[in-house]
């Protein structure tokens, strides 16, 4: 995945953040290795740009998706939270469906 270009025409501005150890663990483990990046703030600003611009979906998807979210009342972090939920439901659902004909064919 391409990392997002810094802006020519804008300054970047400072942000200090602190955050617990399993977080600042996260960023530098987790985050960094699976982006690419070799900075703790390349990562956050990686993160931060993938929420602001819906994940880079194109402006139709993005509006469409804005629209949804308006209507439920759900910024975008709970909005992720709900689709995440649902696809563990599927996939819950689909898992214990295969279970269930394995166990028919059993017999």
């Amino acid at each position: 995945m391409g990392r997002t270009p810094l802006p020519k025409d804008e300054a970047l501005q400072p942000l200090n953040v602190k955050v617990p150890s399993e977080d600042l663990y996260f960023v530098q483990e987790v985050l960094k290795p699976a982006l690419g990046v070799s900075y703790n703030a390349e990562a956050v600003r990686e993160v931060l740009v993938q929420l602001r611009t819906c994940f880079r979906l194109p402006k139709y998807v993005v509006d469409v998706l804005e629209a949804e979210m308006k209507a439920r009342k759900l910024n975008i972090l709970g909005y992720v939270q709900e689709l995440l939920l649902r696809r563990y439901e599927e996939i819950r659902d689909t898992t214990a469906g295969e279970a269930k004909t394995r166990a028919g064919k059993g017999r």
